[in-house]
């Protein structure tokens, strides 16, 4: 097939290229150059530079004759959907959108387990530290929304992927090393509230495998699929699976919600910190896409397991907060003392 991916170069998208890519299909990607592309991509792809923001970029591409699918996986703004769908009209396949289990988890209130039909709950009131990005999970229901009212069946036919916390090797936003990186150091783990809330999330490998089977499935327009692992845990659960992967005993010490929030290493301008959902239970249904694409997720052990061993030999850049690690301790101190 003849496919474009919007973007290419980013966690998910660049598995994705590369697993199209191996399955032989004609591949091109339009992206704005500012990462650097990996060595073993840049040879049978076919790299686009550009930037969608400005106007005429992208309809420059969808000019280039018709294609099987494309896939966008940097679309962030309304607008950015809204430009997608105007250029791409009559001139593509399949259209699929990576969208977010963030979509849900804006609202006001879900019920677990969450299925893809709780997409246009009300919102809750705007609240800053949601762990799934207040700001994300609303803009990107804007795009959603610009492109089923775009879906159709011959013209521009629509499917949605809403990815859980998506993790791996090479993960950029280092939610997995935070933690691993803690349990490293032989010190005890700072946890906000009780830690029993519970959480799913889900190997970039599974994510970028779901993405590339959707198209070749019928029955799958018109449609949006949650991707997730089965397996479900406690932010507590999660803690100890992962001291047992690196052979490491794990104490963990809770601190109350509240309090946790007014301390001032609890945030950080550099990206998350005390990752994964803390505050609400987000269980998701795993029913359509396991019926439509033959899902079938990874083993939390065994890709934690390579991504663990990742961290520890290819990265040596400490996690988010780590510079403040002694104050974590400290306060630890003060609450076990």
């Amino acid at each position: 097939m003849k496919i474009l991916v919007i973007g290419g170069t980013g966690f998910i998208s660049s598995h994705l290229v590369r697993l199209l890519m191996d399955r032989g299909h004609a591949v091109s990607a339009f992206t704005r150059g500012k990462r650097d592309v990996d060595p073993g991509l840049q040879n049978g792809v076919t790299w686009i530079r550009g930037d969608r923001d400005s106007r005429g970029d992208l309809e420059s591409v969808a000019k280039d004759g018709r294609y099987d699918v494309v896939y966008d996986m940097v679309a962030y703004e309304a607008a950015h959907s809204q430009e997608a769908a105007r250029v791409f009209r009559g001139r593509v396949g399949r259209f699929v959108h990576c969208s977010t289990i963030s979509v849900y988890m804006v609202a006001d209130k879900v019920r677990c387990p969450i299925t893809e039909d709780q997409d246009k709950g009300p919102l809750m009131p705007f609240f800053p530290r949601n762990p799934f990005g207040m700001d994300y999970g609303i803009k990107k229901r804007a795009c959603e929304r610009v492109l089923w009212e775009a879906h159709d069946d011959r013209l521009f036919s629509v499917s949605v992927l809403r990815p859980a916390y998506v993790s791996g090797p090479g993960d950029p936003a280092s939610r997995d090393w935070f933690w691993v990186e803690r349990i490293l150091d032989g010190g005890p783990l700072l946890v906000p509230g009780s830690g029993d809330i519970v959480f799913q999330q889900v190997f970039v490998d599974d994510v970028a495998g779901m993405f590339a089977e959707l198209p070749e499935r019928s029955g799958t327009a018109g449609k949006a699929y949650n991707v997730a692992g089965e397996e479900i845990f406690s932010l507590n659960d999660y803690l100890h699976v992962l001291g047992e992967l690196v052979g490491r005993p794990v104490t963990l010490v809770h601190l109350d919600q509240e309090d946790f929030d007014a301390l001032d290493f609890s945030q950080s301008p550099d990206g998350d910190v005390f990752t994964f959902n803390v505050r609400r239970t987000a269980v998701f249904s795993l029913d359509r896409i396991k019926r439509d694409l033959g899902y079938r997720p990874t083993p939390f052990r065994d890709y934690m397991k390579r991504t663990i061993e990742w961290w520890t030999t290819a990265r040596r850049a400490h996690s988010n907060g780590y510079a403040r690690r002694a104050e974590e301790l400290e306060t630890i101190r003060r609450l076990t003392s």
